[in-house]
Formats: C-alpha cells, structure tokens, sequence
C-alpha cells in the first residue's frame, strides 16, 4: 500500500502523489536561552518552558507529470497535514520550500516537500474530543503537554470557573461567553468580551487528571480540549 499525506483535506493519492518516505517523528526542540556570566565557568541555562517549529521532510513521487502544474497549485501556503506514518494525528504548517521535480532526488518525477511544523501535533478527532458538561467534573488529557481549550460557558450574571483550583472569574455574562487559551482571548459570536474576563493567565489541561467546577448561574459547558502531543 502506498504512502501519503492529506494536505488542507486533499489526498495526495488523489493527486496523483505517493510518498516514497515518511518523515521522521521526533520531539521538537525546547527554547532554553544560555547566559554566560563573567568568571563563572560553563554557561546558564533560562528554560522558557516553550518548543520550536520543525521541518518535516516528506520524499514524493508524481505518477504522471502532466499533473505536475496542478500539484505545484496544490502544495503551497499555510494549513494542515496529516501523514499516513500518523493517521490519528494532525500537524499545522506551511510549505517553506520551493517544489523542484527531479533536482535532489534521482527520478525526474521525484520531488520534496518540506513542512515547516509548529511543535505539537493534534488529534484527527477534535470533533469527538469535545465535552459537555452539566455538572462539576473531573476529565483525563491523555495528550503528552498541556493543552489550550476553547471554552464556552452558557449561564448569566457573574460566574467563576475554576480548575484544577485556579479560579478563572467571568462578569456580566449574558447568555453564553467564550474563552480561548490558545488566542488570549473572550468573545461572544464576533464581539470582544475581553473586559468580562478576570483571569490572571488562561485555562489549561495539565497531563492527566483534570477538576473542573464554577459557582454562578451555568446552564452548560462546552469544551474543545485540543489535546495535543510533542
């Protein structure tokens, strides 16, 4: 069975593409900044405690080079892949290189890609993964680093949530409000509501064991966890 990709929903088989080698998994590299101190030996290590991007490199074949235009048309700007090596897992990248057919590998019809990948990946799956929630609870992120949730809060009035004891203060709400780690933000529908939000930092997911309550007038929670591997 041959090799592929799926990138922003598009097969590459159905493209007419076949990946002649996987790319490597690995762990992406932690961001640790080093001081050297004057008449100290060795240097400083500062963990920022965040990771960088990464190339993945997928070595490909074209089956028919008249379908070379409409790949190069494909293959281009931001999105989403998946990798047949990881059918569960889903990566956000970009292109970084400029497709050239037969230059680097030995079949004219052989070409690279290169995904320049941010550091974690995620599951296929994110519409089973959402939760809802009626009631306090405790879930499992089941993921390898802590994840960002998008979290919409149905109820009115004041309303506190909190999780794992952090407690994460909502005002005014009316009808629902949303909160989302990953951007930083609070809105309603298209509407700022970053002013209702008195949180010190954002929510997240630790690895593993979760608590989530609130106090306030809450009808319902609805959770995108976005659990995510390295």
């Amino acid at each position: 069975m041959y090799q592929y990709f799926i990138w922003n929903g598009v097969s590459s088989l159905d493209m007419g593409v076949v990946m002649l080698k996987a790319p490597s998994i690995f762990i992406p590299q932690r961001k640790v900044n080093e001081i050297k101190v004057s008449g100290r030996n060795g240097v400083l290590h500062e963990d920022e405690k965040t990771y960088q991007n990464y190339t993945k490199d997928a070595e490909c074949h074209v089956m028919d080079r008249s379908q070379i235009d409409e790949v190069c048309g494909w293959l281009t700007g931001f999105g989403e892949v998946i990798f047949s090596s990881e059918p569960d897992k889903v990566y956000r990248a970009y292109i970084k290189n400029q497709i050239e057919f037969g230059s680097i590998l030995k079949n004219i019809n052989d070409f690279l890609v290169q995904f320049d990948v941010e550091p974690f990946k995620y599951s296929v799956n994110a519409a089973g993964d959402a939760l809802e929630l009626t009631a306090p609870t405790t879930i499992r992120n089941s993921g390898t680093v802590y994840s960002e949730p998008l979290i919409t809060v149905y109820g009115s009035g004041d309303i506190t949530l909190t999780i794992n004891g952090a407690d994460f203060p909502l005002y005014g709400v009316q009808g629902s409000i949303t909160i989302d780690s990953e951007m930083m933000e609070v809105f309603k529908g298209n509407t700022n509501q970053n002013g209702k939000y008195g949180g010190a930092e954002f929510p997240r997911f630790e690895v593993g064991k979760n608590e989530i309550r609130w106090t306030g007038n809450v009808s319902k929670i609805k959770i995108q966890p976005r659990w995510r591997w390295l």
